[in-house]
């Protein structure tokens, strides 16, 4: 192989590794109808990209692989709006290219003269598959996170709504449709009133359909909601400001939220300018101490 041969195919597999990386990184083209339902907010507003491919392999290895491989979150699936056929795919796809990489990094240093040992590539390829193979937890645990905020904070728009609903007179399920009709457009709402319509169905009482969407979307917030509204028709008390009070102490629970986590950000952003400073005086004195330890 002469060096022009082999220097057009070690550019033709970097780049066409970064070209794949870049495919897997960037959000692509979303479907006309995930678009529309993003903007009328029946869905988390996330960039999605066509994952036939992906969902068709992630239920291919569920009916192959042994079951218990994966801890699959259900519910943080569930809020997301994404099904586990296309995460079990996308781990997948990420462990083959950890496990493909390095043996193709292996392959290009070998044809340029530095071979390495075979334990080398194949340790480092067990190792970034299983690495990968990992990363889609913990970014749908984070997404997860953030969907529930979210749906915590147009809950106290809603609890609000309920509120004032019950206050003029309005019936439990009747209170609860009203507010939910009035946040169309956003997808908190849209769940809440998918809720409510599943209930009217299947003749439940509206809480306890609540509790059941808190139940598998993991939403505390909304479970407390489910439990005031079950006391006060069971009950029969007014129920007007045990509901602002308890939205009162849910927004100040996510204000301290907020709080620790803008600390938390703030602590971040002092580790690098230290270790600049660090950087800095070890510039500075480093010469001086030298010469101090070796004089």
């Amino acid at each position: 192989m002469t060096g022009l041969q082999l220097a057009a195919f070690v550019g033709l597999l970097v780049s066409g590794g970064v070209v794949g990386l870049a495919w897997w990184a960037m959000p692509g083209v979303p479907r006309l109808g995930a678009a529309l339902d993003a903007l009328a907010g029946s869905a988390p507003a996330t960039a999605t990209r066509d994952t036939d491919f992906q969902d068709r392999l992630g239920s291919w290895s569920r009916r192959v692989l042994p079951a218990g491989l994966v801890r699959m979150p259900v519910a943080d699936l569930a809020v997301l709006h994404q099904s586990s056929s296309s995460f079990y795919g996308e781990k997948l796809m990420l462990a083959g290219i950890g496990l493909v990489f390095p043996l193709l990094f292996t392959g290009l240093t070998t044809l340029l003269g530095f071979g390495l040992p075979w334990e080398v590539p194949a340790i480092t390829s067990i190792v970034a598959a299983a690495g990968l193979f990992v990363v889609p937890n913990v970014t749908v645990t984070q997404k997860a996170k953030q969907a529930r905020q979210q749906f915590t904070y147009a809950l106290t728009s809603f609890i609000d709504l309920v509120a004032l609903e019950r206050r003029a007179g309005s019936a439990a399920r009747q209170a609860l449709q009203n507010a939910a009709r009035v946040g169309e457009g956003s997808w908190v709402f849209a769940r809440l009133s998918a809720a409510l319509a599943e209930s009217e169905t299947d003749g439940r009482r509206p809480w306890e359909a609540f509790h059941a969407t808190a139940s598998d979307l993991g939403l505390p917030a909304l479970d407390d909601l489910a439990n005031i509204m079950a006391l006060a028709e069971e009950q029969s008390m007014p129920v007007y400001q045990t509901l602002l009070e308890h939205n009162r102490s849910l927004r100040t629970a996510l204000l301290t939220s907020e709080q620790a986590r803008a600390n938390a950000v703030n602590e971040r952003l002092t580790i690098p300018t230290t270790v600049l400073v660090g950087v800095f005086v070890l510039i500075v004195l480093g010469p001086q101490l030298i010469t101090m330890f070796t004089g």
